[in-house]
């Protein structure tokens, strides 16, 4: 049984991480053949599931009630793109973490999470899941805690709102048990029948393990671990788990749940709550992200907005809709991970992410450049790209809700293309700041990354152009529509992306021509101006980009929150942490005031004691006679006369 495949997915991660914390010599060597291994055994396990019948695999049984790992055509994608994220991402670590600190327990921690990823993914019943799942929270909590700055602040922050996410997930999985459960149980992850949402018990099952799926993937307002995180990890750890992991993690979660386990069309009000946090989380975080100016914090926003395209499209309970929010899932992984590694490349020569401080580094890292401007334009929708294509079948979805009489589908609509224009404009703002303008003087001998480095973002950029182009052969009808049991999607509107793609490749060679023959060959210095008089070409007079759309935070109401915001006046963590100190302090309070109180009353019980025992010892003979016969009348009594 060891043996068995779904039993190598979670055990070789795991020993391969162990055996290279004991064996630090071969940490690299153990962590590539543990990586490489999985994701061997990831493909021959995707193309196993292309046969559509689910394979299932028994670890435990008492009785009726089993526990067991089962693959089908979701899981086996899931896990392929798991393994091929996380050994592009250890693949980039080897020379960026190189002489860092905690580097031993990095590459563990990211093994032990590949196999307990894959555990989860391979789950057949949710108890199965959940052990995984809560494994995934402690090692979460490790792995936040390498890096800079306060990383035990950032791990017990993820700690709590990921926690108590998880708990309530807990509850959930119990009061499924306990409303469902027959001779076997009805936990399953795939049961033959998807049920409906009528009943008020599954009703609270599904929205409590709803919630632990959305904290996983960082939806609002269970989120602000994410961007705290980019302020102390390293670029391989926000790559892994905000960027990749878990959002494939916490969205294949939500679609076994409203696609598999429950039929969320069945519930208009579970699918606008859905649309509302998609909704919101799409527009609140990427203002946040609009007014960054620390390159991974934008980062880690526009991980958390683009969360909300996912949960927007589940939330139709649309098939196009779901098959759009799964492919905008794998499509944000792949672009967001590319764009973390990019950026990473220019943090690790210029030793900051601040913007201020970057500036004109696309001569000098062209390929990182290449790679984070393709990543870029994905992200902000841009065609043929695949961001694009997913967030294109997210709104057929919200207008296929409209045809249902849903009034909501317009805010829902303009939230989503809202989105996008300011996720643009922030890319516009990050690429000007990193890559473009003038280049600071500190930053004259930056060069390309290794090929370790610079080779994983660009794998991931092409992904992006292969994905958008050959969406319908390659996206859909390959990975998407089988994963989730559909047998065709109707896409409404007509869009070709390969002939898109060359028209636009012409456009792209005719503008390279047109500024090779005039701006490129004839470059021409401009005189610079503050208050009518001309300062000279130097440091003061750079433009590093930071001041785009500086002047949001003016705006009314829009200005005040955003100020709320970076605050952390929205932040739920802020909010738990007030709500316990104040249970704590009316408990400390109320605890040693009952304390002091019977302290007090027992001191004046034994002070009125010994005060009457010392008035009746007087020193008379007679008296202390009288105490003695009343003593052995008493004791008389008690012996003889029981």
């Amino acid at each position: 049984m060891l043996a068995h495949p779904f039993i190598l997915m979670v055990l070789v991660p795991a020993v391969a991480g162990l055996l290279g914390y004991l064996i630090g010599r071969l940490r690299n060597e153990f962590s590539f053949i543990g990586t490489v291994a999985s994701l061997y055994y990831a493909i021959r396990l995707f193309l196993l599931s292309r046969s559509g019948e689910p394979i299932e695999l028994t670890i435990l049984a008492i009785g009726n009630i089993t526990a067991g790992l089962r693959l089908d055509q979701l899981s086996g994608f899931i896990l392929l793109f798991i393994s091929i994220f996380t050994t592009l991402i250890l693949f980039y670590s080897f020379r960026y973490m190189r002489g860092r600190e905690s580097t031993r327990g990095f590459y563990l921690y990211s093994l032990l999470i590949l196999g307990f990823a894959n555990g989860v993914v391979l789950a057949a019943d949710l108890v199965t899941l959940f052990f995984f799942w809560g494994g995934l929270l402690l090692l979460l909590y490790a792995i936040l805690l390498i890096g800079r700055g306060e990383t035990f602040r950032t791990a017990r922050k993820a700690l709590l709102l990921v926690g108590l996410s998880d708990f309530a997930m807990l509850l959930g999985i119990v009061i499924l048990i306990v409303r469902t459960f027959v001779p076997g149980g009805w936990i399953d992850l795939a049961p033959r029948v998807p049920l409906p949402l009528y009943d008020p018990a599954m009703i609270a099952g599904f929205v409590l393990i709803a919630a632990g799926a959305l904290a996983k993937a960082g939806a609002m307002p269970l989120h602000t671990w994410i961007p705290t995180a980019a302020e102390t990890a390293p670029v391989p750890v926000l790559a892994l788990i905000p960027a990749a992991l878990d959002k494939l993690l916490g969205i294949y979660l939500l679609i076994r749940l409203t696609v598999y386990m429950f039929d969320i069309a069945s519930n208009m009000v579970l699918r606008n709550v859905l649309m509302a946090i998609g909704a919101g989380t799409i527009l609140f975080a990427v203002m946040m992200a609009l007014v960054q100016k620390r390159m991974m914090k934008l980062l880690a926003f526009h991980a958390v907005s683009q969360v909300g395209y996912m949960v927007l499209g589940i939330g139709t309970g649309i098939p196009v809709g779901i098959a759009g929010g799964l492919f905008h899932m794998l499509n944000n992984a792949v672009y967001k991970t590319g764009l973390f590694l990019a950026g990473g490349s220019v943090e690790h020569w210029a030793k900051t992410d601040e913007l201020e401080k970057l500036g004109g580094l696309a001569r000098q890292m062209p390929l990182s450049f290449v790679s984070f401007l393709v990543c870029a334009l994905a992200i902000a929708g841009v065609p043929p790209l695949n961001g694009f294509f997913s967030k294109w079948m997210v709104y057929q979805g919200v207008l296929a809700v409209g045809t249902e009489g849903n009034r909501l589908f317009p805010v829902f609509l303009v939230a989503a293309m809202f989105g996008s224009v300011l996720t643009l404009a922030s890319f516009l703002k990050l690429l000007h700041a990193l890559f473009l303008g003038q280049r600071p003087a500190q930053l004259e001998r930056v060069r390309e990354v290794p090929l370790t480095m610079w080779l994983p973002p660009f794998s991931l950029a092409l992904a992006c152009v292969v994905f958008g182009v050959f969406a319908y052969q390659l996206s859909l009808r390959g990975l998407i529509i089988p994963g989730l049991k559909f047998h065709e999607l109707s896409l409404s509107g007509v869009w070709s992306p390969i002939p898109a793609s060359l028209l636009l490749l012409a456009a792209l060679g005719v503008g390279a021509v047109l500024y090779l023959l005039s701006v490129a060959v004839k470059p021409q210095a401009g005189r610079t101006f503050v208050g009518g008089e001309q300062i000279g070409y130097s440091e003061e007079s750079r433009v590093p980009g930071t001041a785009f759309y500086s002047s949001v935070k003016h705006m009314p109401i829009i200005g005040e929150l955003l100020i709320f915001g970076e605050r952390g006046a929205f932040d739920l963590y802020n909010w738990l942490v007030g709500i316990f100190r104040v249970i704590g302090y009316v408990f400390r309070e109320g605890v040693d005031r009952a304390l002091k109180a019977l302290v007090e009353f027992i001191g004046r019980l034994i002070y009125y004691f010994g005060l009457g025992l010392s008035r009746i010892h007087t020193g008379n003979l007679p008296l202390y006679l009288s105490w003695v016969f009343l003593g052995a009348v008493i004791f008389y009594l008690l012996l003889f006369l029981r």
